[in-house]
């Protein structure tokens, strides 16, 4: 008894953060209806969160998280009293399910993840509650919001519609992490919190783990991935943002109607297709001294727009040769126009097959480009009940994010740390 009664209180000491008294686990955190969030509920959860993100424990991190994690917590809370009302149940068997595919995400031996998290320091009771609440919220949604959503055929066309007119426009493979503000005073708050996740995200910390922890949206599941996004699907100030952003940036926070976002982006391609359109290219090259001046350059500009004048077809562009008998041209294979630089992009895009280019600076030399072949990528329109998918998965997102609101909204909270 006592071996059991001094490893309870071992393990309780590692959740306490530095320059906390044990007594102070005894306090209450918030109330949330009739439930009590105690002090112990709250630096377990940090505990578990800090360790996710491989984040150092300190006293000054706790007092900068603790804002975020109270959220989730009263979140939580009201999420597992609304199933439960609901008469939501999640079997044990799913729970450790959900805790199998943990252990192999992080390359733990099967049945060892409470050694796991043991060694760093986080009790198991708390991921697993906070496993259940994310369950049971789901099946909760799935079992009342989603028999209201009907999906008309109507809406699948004009979705399809929509995806021809956009063809050729830019698409955008997007994740977020979504922080939603409810009321005028939660404004400073929120947009505080969303800062420092964005701090976080800069310091090279887990855009999935921030987003599964913190993110208010559905897609907080999937590590924050909402997949591809097409021109209209999202508030106006996000696509502003997207427009500018390269593939692997991140930005935000960026403020909404509903709240603020964070936004990575994880790719590009054009709206309609499967890439770009892949030509065949050959070049007339010829180099530039270093630091060549405008005199060297149009010099060789004329040259190269000597050689290729009057040519027809790849074949005769192949055969040009110097006098002593090497070849003028050089064979740069199949490219995707979006791969090449973006002066070069304009001008492929425009020559017909097997007509000369006008000369182009680019690469320490003049060229003239020749487009011997062109293949068009695949159709990526997705099929009708894959756009219904889409749309059932967005608009359940959206009943969830505002059935959330209302319980908030309905219910008694009482938050006790700053």
């Amino acid at each position: 008894m006592r071996r059991s009664l001094l490893f309870i209180f071992i393990c309780l000491l590692l959740l306490v953060p530095p320059g906390t008294r044990t007594q102070e686990l005894q306090g209450i955190a918030a109330v949330v209806n009739d439930d009590v969030i105690s002090m112990y509920d709250l630096y377990a959860r940090m505990k578990l969160v800090l360790s996710s993100l491989e984040i150092q424990d300190s006293s000054e991190v706790h007092k900068e998280w603790i804002p975020q994690i109270i959220r989730l917590l009263v979140d939580e809370r009201l999420k597992l009293q609304e199933a439960k009302k609901q008469k939501v149940s999640i079997s044990k068997s799913r729970i450790e399910k959900a805790v199998r595919f943990l252990e192999k995400k992080n390359g733990v031996e099967e049945g060892k993840f409470k050694e796991y998290l043991a060694l760093k320091g986080v009790n198991f009771s708390t991921l697993e509650t906070q496993i259940r609440a994310d369950m049971m919220w789901r099946e909760l949604i799935e079992r009342r919001l989603l028999p209201l959503i009907n999906v008309g055929k109507e809406e699948i066309d004009e979705v399809i519609g929509r995806m021809q007119q956009n063809k050729g426009k830019p698409e955008y493979l997007v994740a977020e992490i979504f922080l939603q503000v409810d009321t005028p005073d939660e404004e400073k708050r929120v947009k505080a919190t969303a800062e420092k996740l964005m701090g976080h995200l800069e310091e090279g910390r887990s855009f999935q783990q921030l987003a599964h922890q913190f993110s208010s949206s559905a897609s907080a599941a999937t590590g924050g991935d909402i997949g591809w996004v097409l021109p209209g699907d999202l508030d106006e100030e996000v696509e502003k943002a997207l427009a500018s952003m390269v593939t692997n940036q991140v930005v935000g926070p960026i403020r909404s109607l509903t709240g603020f976002h964070i936004l990575g982006l994880r790719g590009k391609r054009i709206s309609g297709s499967q890439g770009d359109v892949s030509i065949a290219l050959r070049q007339i090259f010829q180099p530039l001294p270093p630091g060549a001046s405008e005199n060297e350059i149009e010099i060789v500009t004329k040259r190269v727009a000597k050689l290729s004048k009057g040519l027809s077809g790849c074949k005769a562009m192949t055969a040009l040769t110097d006098d002593s008998g090497a070849s003028l041209s050089n064979d740069l294979g199949m490219i995707e126009i979006s791969d090449l630089p973006d002066n070069v992009q304009k001008v492929v895009r425009k020559i017909k097959i097997g007509k000369p280019s006008e000369p182009v600076v680019a690469g320490g030399g003049v060229m003239v480009l020749m487009v011997c072949s062109r293949t068009e990528p695949k159709s990526t329109i997705p099929e009708h009940n894959q756009i219904a998918d889409q749309i059932e998965s967005q608009r359940l997102g959206l009943m969830a994010q505002r059935y959330l609101r209302n319980l908030r909204r309905a219910a008694h909270i009482d938050i006790r740390v700053e």
